[in-house]
Parts: C-alpha cells; structure tokens; sequence
C-alpha cells in the first residue's frame, strides 16, 4: 500500500515518516461533516502529517477532533505541537493515556532510557492541559453516518484504545495488535517497558478477532484488508507466544539480556526489514521489545 491514501470513502491513512523513514509509523483521519485525527505523531512529525493532510485538500485548522490511541510519544508527543493549529479541535484519550499527556516527564525519561544510543530519535513530549477522557463504548458522532465507537485494547500499554467505525467497517487499533510490515512479512510483538501486559495483550487479540471489519488500520504500518488483516491477527498472538517461550527459556538459563537479544537475533534477525536499520536501532527496538517481556513476567525489574 501507498504511504499515504484515502482508502475508503470516509478514511484516510497518513504516513507519519516516523524517525524521517518511510513506512514505520501511521496516524488516521476519518472525515465525515466533522473530521477526527487518530494519534498525532512525534514532535519531529508535525511537518509531514501537515503536508500530508494539504496534499489530501484538508484544512488542519478544521479538524474537530484528536483522539490519541495509547500513551506512547510516537502517538502522543506531536498532540501540543497540532493542537496549536486546530483552533477547534479537542483532544481526546482513555484515563490512563489522558494522565500521561497532561503529565508526560516520567513516560519520556523512561523512553529516553530504553532508547539508550538511539534516544536521538525521540522527540520531546510536551504536555498539554485539556484532555477529554474517552472509554468502551463512546462514540463520535461526524455526520454522514460515519460513528466512531470507542473500545478498549489493553496489554501494548494500560490506556489503548481503539476505534470502530461501523459503516466503512473500518477499525482504528493502535499498536494493539503488532508492529507489521507487508512488503517484508515481518512482525514484531508491541512489548514495549514499561506499560506492556502479556496476558490482557492477548485477550485483545481474541476481542480483535471477532468483530467484523473491512480496513484494519495498524500504527506501524498501514491499512490490511481480510483475509490478510486477520491472519496478521492471528500470527500476532502465535508470534507472542513464541518470543515469550525463547526470552523466558534464554534469561532463565543465562540471566542475560544480551543472550536473549542473541536467541532472538538468531531466530529472527534474518528478515530483510529489520537487516535494513541501523545496529543501533535493531538494538533499541529489540532490546526494548525483549524488556518489556522480561518486567511483564516479573522475569526482571
């Protein structure tokens, strides 16, 4: 699929450029007489999500709605920073996501921290004072029968939520399902430190997999249609699995996090979408990805 596109009559999916790189990281705008943005970005991604919406002939100071899908800042931080452009816009998130964006300096350190030498790739995550909070079963109503309905995907992190809009069928999830890449058929599972919960992270899924829907919109990366949108689902859950029986078996045998980096490397490494970053950025996001697994085992702290 295209970076960015209008996929249905009513969606459209903007390609954030997420670290400058094409293809990592999506936000959403559904536009029916009202219009909604899905997760605002980073602050290094302002500039393109506003160009992409001037390419798609819609004017950002219009947009009545930001509604952020977790508490991470590559779907967060950007929020202060577009806010200042929507003049109408209000902004919206689950209880514990509304926390963070009212008070982000905990979230960002923590970030910075896993990030290690790739930390100049997190922008900052300014804070922002109003925050509506949103939960199951909400629902915005922008005219044309177009209803976004509010539901909760816990696990990726304690606040995600996504986004159902019943008459394209088209869902909005988040990271709650994985980060995924087609051209390269790569998956990895959303266990970022220190929000990720295994065993609600799979209940998710199980939800996910039986609602009826055409467009599966995914933060890293893009739209999936069935059957393709639900064998990712389903591979989501087995690929979890998978990685929690090699970084349980590795750590408890070696109580090493570079070993398990290794066992993961050597399963995994071998794909041509991860090959293509930088060492540095395979570590960070691996790295991350295996300690998320190891807090939420209670393996490690």
């Amino acid at each position: 699929m295209e970076s960015d596109v209008k996929f249905n009559d009513y969606c459209y999916q903007i390609d954030i450029k997420q670290w400058g790189l094409p293809k990592v990281g999506t936000a959403y705008l559904v536009q029916g007489e009202k219009t909604a943005l899905i997760d605002a970005g980073t602050g290094h991604t302002v500039r393109d999500i506003q160009k992409s919406l001037v390419n798609f002939k819609i004017d950002i100071s219009r947009i009545d709605y930001t509604i952020i899908t977790h508490e991470h800042y590559d779907h967060g931080a950007g929020a202060g920073l577009l806010l200042g452009k929507m003049p109408k816009a209000k902004l919206f998130a689950s209880e514990p996501t509304s926390k963070v964006l009212k008070n982000p300096q905990k979230i960002h350190e923590d970030t910075m921290r896993y990030y290690g030498e790739a930390k100049t790739l997190v922008s900052p995550y300014p804070p922002v004072k109003d925050v509506n909070t949103i939960k199951e079963g909400d629902r915005f109503d922008l005219g044309k029968g177009v209803v976004l309905e509010v539901m909760e995907f816990k696990g990726h992190t304690p606040g995600s939520v996504g986004l159902l809009e019943r008459k394209t069928k088209t869902l909005f999830a988040g990271d709650a399902v994985c980060v995924y890449n087609e051209e390269f058929e790569f998956y990895l599972p959303p266990s970022y430190p220190d929000l990720f919960d295994y065993e609600p992270y799979l209940n998710s899924l199980k939800k996910m997999s039986t609602i009826d829907f055409q467009y599966l919109c995914i933060g890293h990366f893009g739209t999936l249609r069935p059957p393709k949108a639900n064998q990712v689902i389903k591979k989501a859950g087995e690929l979890a699995q998978d990685w929690k029986e090699i970084i349980s078996k590795t750590y408890r045998e070696t109580k090493d996090e570079n070993k398990v980096y290794q066992a993961i490397m050597a399963k995994y490494g071998h794909n041509k979408y991860i090959a293509r970053f930088p060492e540095m950025i395979q570590r960070s996001t691996l790295g991350q990805i295996i300690k998320g697994y190891l807090v939420s085992l209670k393996l490690t702290r």
